[in-house]
């Protein structure tokens, strides 16, 4: 009687501690159900089909629509998604692709060889990954209901990088909306497998994207952006706010529980609001500016390298940032550090030379006679219009002349896709997981890389194997960007950006934002 006592007396005292000490803690930490996020965001997407387009916002919008076979994990390696794995030929020209079962589309049908083949085949046209991708390969098929196989024509380094990439990616959609939209053209049925499906859109006020009730999440912890998947919240609502200034100011009064792009000069202030916390993503991109270099001034490869020398980086990144060194970083990598395996570090390269003297000597040899040049970017994203206000200057004080042009950002990404609308326009690169993905060196998207030079390297990095041989290209490539001039590097930015102190369960190590896995804590 005594000892049974002591024993119940023992397990009172272990419950007490355990709710005095660790139990509201652990119940604060559970994922609740319910609730609706409000995200705010610097305006409309150009697009919610992810073949389309390589804009960051589509990026993320789409990834809580749409998977794909593969994805990466926290490490930035590929990792299967809606694959269940796969197996490679000996002679390294086959993968065969076993699907996951029971996997449903938002509209209740359910996804198997069929609508995967169909989707990457036009991903395999229309994405500048899938087009990467897809030089490489003779056939690609449903071998039966849960099986695919891609035959090469020759053998890959590629293959599943290009499937995981987040951005533009290798989404999965039901077979008849792929076949019904070709590649040129936008996809507006938006229905995927992911952990949340899309309820209303309304240009210039929100989307409304809902839990999707019969989502298959994997079995695996969340791992980067991949693994389990859990849509805690009934709803997000991206609402977009093109005015940074109020973005940051319903972040904090709560008409916002997110806001992504924020001002840099707003981190102090987010700091001292004992309700909001500033995170700062990092990397987030490096500046750039695009030459048009299939007609008009640009094309000029001697110009282009006078608007390189002439640049003094450091002071143009320091006031982008704010001030605050810590939000940049100055480097000629083309490769950020954090993507480990792709950062260089090579010696004499013609960056941030700020030798007015050769810019002028260049423009000279150019034949430049002081015709404007048609300088694009916007204030949408106050980075973009500082860092081209400021080139603009030291260009002029080099002898360039700079037509700048300020438009809104989605008006930017159609404007840039004519030749005939500008000669340089602004935007950022974010991270690029393989040589073969830096879109800027391709032929295919907006700048219009097509010099043989560059593309020669770019197919011997898709073809190489061997991992040592694939960095002494890519060293060679970078050493041939800084001659070539495709476009200009700046310096690494970092990103700020504000999350009520309600929400929970967010992953502040992925590029990109992500809101499955989620929750509210009211």
């Amino acid at each position: 009687m005594t000892s049974g006592r002591l024993v119940s007396r023992g397990i009172i005292l272990a419950l007490l501690a355990v709710v005095l000490l660790g139990g509201p803690a652990l119940a604060a930490d559970a994922p609740k159900r319910g609730g609706v996020l409000r995200v705010g965001n610097l305006g409309e997407p150009p697009a919610l089909d992810a073949h389309w387009t390589t804009a960051s916002i589509t990026e993320t919008l789409t990834n809580h629509l749409y998977e794909g076979l593969y994805s990466l994990d926290a490490s930035n390696r590929p990792i299967p998604m809606l694959a269940e794995g796969h197996t490679v030929s000996r002679d390294g020209l086959t993968y065969t692709f076993k699907l996951r079962q029971g996997v449903k589309f938002h509209n209740g049908k359910e996804m198997t060889s069929e609508d995967v083949v169909a989707s990457l085949a036009r991903w395999g046209k229309q994405s500048i990954y899938g087009k990467a991708l897809f030089a490489q390969v003779a056939e690609w098929k449903a071998v039966d209901k849960y099986t695919a196989e891609m035959k090469l024509k020759e053998k890959s380094a590629i293959v599943l990088i290009s499937l995981a990439v987040p951005n533009n990616f290798g989404a999965i959609y039901p077979k008849e909306i792929a076949e019904k939209f070709p590649p040129e053209i936008k996809v507006t049925e938006y229905v995927g497998t992911g952990p949340f499906k899309l309820a209303e859109w309304k240009p210039d006020q929100y989307i409304r994207m809902v839990r999707f009730d019969d989502y298959k999440a994997r079995n695996e912890k969340p791992n980067g952006y991949g693994g389990g998947k859990t849509a805690h919240l009934d709803e997000i609502r991206w609402i977009p706010v093109p005015e940074v200034a109020t973005r940051v100011a319903q972040v904090e009064t709560g008409e916002l529980e997110f806001a992504d792009d924020l001002n840099l000069d707003a981190y102090d202030r987010l700091t001292k609001n004992p309700n909001v916390r500033p995170l700062v993503s990092k990397p987030y991109y490096w500046l750039v500016a695009v030459f048009n270099k299939k007609e008009g001034l640009m094309t000029n490869q001697k110009l282009r390298q006078a608007w390189q020398a002439a640049l003094d980086i450091e002071p143009i990144m320091k006031n982008v940032a704010g001030g605050k060194a810590e939000f940049y970083r100055m480097d000629s990598s083309l490769a950020p550090v954090e993507i480990t395996a792709w950062h260089t570090k090579l010696a004499g390269l013609p960056w941030n030379e700020r030798n007015r003297d050769k810019a002028r000597r260049l423009l000279q040899e150019a034949g430049y006679k002081k015709e404007p040049i048609r300088f694009m970017t916007t204030q949408e994203y106050k980075w973009m219009y500082d860092f081209a206000l400021l080139t603009k200057q030291q260009l002029e004080d080099a002898g360039f002349a700079i037509d700048l042009q300020v438009v809104d950002w989605a008006t930017l990404v159609k404007r840039r896709n004519n030749s005939k609308e500008y000669d340089v326009f602004t935007t950022g690169m974010g991270a690029f997981y393989d040589p073969t993905h830096h879109i800027y060196l391709t032929a295919s998207w907006p700048g219009w890389t097509t010099d043989e030079d560059i593309l020669r390297l770019q197919a011997e990095l898709a073809r190489e194997t061997d991992p040592k041989k694939r960095l002494t290209l890519w060293e060679q490539q970078t050493r041939q960007f800084y001659e070539k001039v495709p476009v200009i590097r700046y310096g690494d930015l970092f990103g700020l950006r504000g999350i009520r102190n309600t929400v929970k369960g967010f992953n502040e190590k992925t590029e990109r934002i992500r809101f499955y896995n989620v929750w509210l804590e009211q």
